[in-house]
């Protein structure tokens, strides 16, 4: 297994909620601070938490290493130390290992069959393909 892979597995599953909080902070241009994310999760995701509900999950992502804590004088921002790449790669591995038995061609087929994939989706699949 290489070093990449490693570090994937290592990444801890999120809650919905944990997982919503991350989505807000990975769409965020700078280092958040706490109403930062208040203000994406409640106007983008349709939430009405309280800026305590928001802390708690923050806190979380802290202990499960997602985040790291800043402090900049007063002011408190998070660092993103798990990026969105990294975990979406190990949801559609997990997914891929547990639903496919491992078999990423039974996992683009059904794709495929679902209607899943628009003809764009298929171009660059094609390119990709020529790449190899």
């Amino acid at each position: 297994m290489q070093k990449k892979e490693r570090e994937i597995m290592k990444i801890e599953k999120l809650t919905e909620s944990e997982e919503l909080v991350m989505k807000a902070i990975w769409d965020c241009e700078k280092e958040p601070v706490l109403s930062d994310v208040v203000e994406r999760v409640n106007g983008h995701y349709g939430k009405d938490w309280k800026p305590q509900t928001v802390s708690t999950f923050l806190a979380k992502l802290v202990r499960k290493n997602y985040l790291k804590l800043c402090r900049n004088g007063k002011i408190y921002t998070y660092k993103i130390l798990v990026p969105e790449k990294n975990y979406k790669q190990k949801l559609y591995k997990h997914h891929i290992s547990f639903w496919n038995h491992n078999d990423t061609g039974t996992f683009v087929t059904e794709m495929f069959d679902n209607g899943d994939l628009s003809k764009e989706d298929i171009e660059r699949l094609r390119a990709k393909i020529d790449e190899l």
